[in-house]
């Protein structure tokens, strides 16, 4: 199988629908993309994707990239037609005013409508920043009834999106970089172990996560069925090399390259773990970044704490404004990303023989 060009799942995965719980479309894209490069493929019970390239060894790699992204979730609808909602993962409420949004009904119908808030004209000498439950989402509707007769009902599900795009050659913009990134580097490293262009001894089980903007859910119970030696997660992450940040403060840079987490909130990285993926990179000839200790926390952190304990790594792309409508990524971290994953995956085996 051909697959497209890595900027094209890119695209694929951007654009495609999938809050937290509701990856339906993601996992569907991901499955068809992988499953000429796996022996086998299965869906657990919380929707994580499992994926299985068997070794020479029966120890096991567990390879981790996490589907779902930051979303909305109607919780009430008023008599005028007008939701509200409530967050589903880490926003900044800041954000919200004035964006598009896309929401899928109960019976999986999308409709669109845009985030409202009082405008200044009317709002004189009010300027303080307004609560997420204090928003409003107008669809049009005149009323509750006429929004329930269009099939719009608490609990449905929504994202703030826009289109992917090339703002400049090497340079794109669209949303849930943060993980859909990740994914990209997941499915590209299947297709380099299937065609012989990366090697390893080892089982290699790709987990395509759930959940993990509410909790590290899905990369939790999929660590304690894969029963893993050692994984790595592969994530996009925090870049913050722009106005308004000073340099104690910059979590990692666009341009120079993966970063390679060393403590976040949710583990301290093993010194052979990240001294390992610092010599991948020399070996790769690519730029590299220690990511800012103890800011975010990736699948890493759930994964790491299974069953006795998993030896576990993070590599990430960094993407500016990540958890918006809009993130941006260079296209050569990427490259850079890749490059780091495989030589990874190629030398992995030598921490756990």
């Amino acid at each position: 199988m051909n697959l497209p060009s890595n900027v094209e799942i890119l695209r694929l995965l951007s654009d495609a629908f999938g809050p937290s719980g509701h990856e339906d479309d993601v996992r569907e894209h991901v499955s068809q993309l992988i499953e000429p490069f796996v022996d086998d493929i299965r869906t657990d019970a919380l929707g994580n994707l499992i994926a299985t390239r068997k070794g020479t060894s029966d120890k096991v790699l567990m390879l981790d990239a996490h589907t779902d992204e930051v979303g909305i979730i109607v919780r009430y609808i008023d008599d005028k037609g007008f939701l509200r909602f409530a967050k589903i993962g880490g926003w900044d409420d800041r954000l919200f005013a004035g964006h598009r949004v896309t929401l899928r009904t109960a019976k999986g119908k999308f409709y669109y409508g845009v985030i409202g808030m009082p405008p200044p004209h009317i709002t004189e000498g009010d300027k303080k920043a307004i609560a997420a439950e204090d928003y409003f989402i107008d669809i049009g509707a005149k009323s509750r009834r006429e929004a329930e007769r269009r099939g719009v009902g608490v609990g449905d599900v929504g994202t703030l999106a826009y289109p992917f795009s090339e703002i400049a050659k090497g340079v794109y913009i669209g949303k849930a970089f943060d993980d859909r990134a990740g994914c990209v580097l997941l499915i590209a490293t299947l297709a380099a172990l299937a065609s012989g262009k990366v090697r390893t001894p080892l089982t290699v089980k790709a987990n395509f996560a759930t959940s993990e903007e509410v909790g590290l859910r899905g990369a939790r119970v999929a660590a304690f069925g894969i029963a893993p030696d050692v994984a790595l997660a592969l994530e996009g992450t925090i870049g913050a090399d722009f106005p308004g940040i000073a340099p104690e403060k910059c979590i990692c840079s666009l341009g120079a390259g993966p970063a390679i987490s060393v403590m976040d909130r949710t583990m301290v990285f093993p010194r052979r773990m990240t001294d390992f993926l610092v010599a991948c990179a020399k070996a790769a000839k690519v730029p590299c970044q220690i990511k800012m200790p103890a800011i975010g926390g990736t699948d890493a952190g759930a994964i790491h704490q299974s069953r006795a304990g998993v030896l576990t790594g993070a590599i990430a792309v960094p993407c500016r404004y990540i958890h918006g409508p809009n993130s941006l990524l260079l296209w050569k971290d990427f490259e850079s990303s890749l490059a780091l994953t495989f030589q990874a995956v190629r030398r992995i085996h030598t921490l756990i023989e």
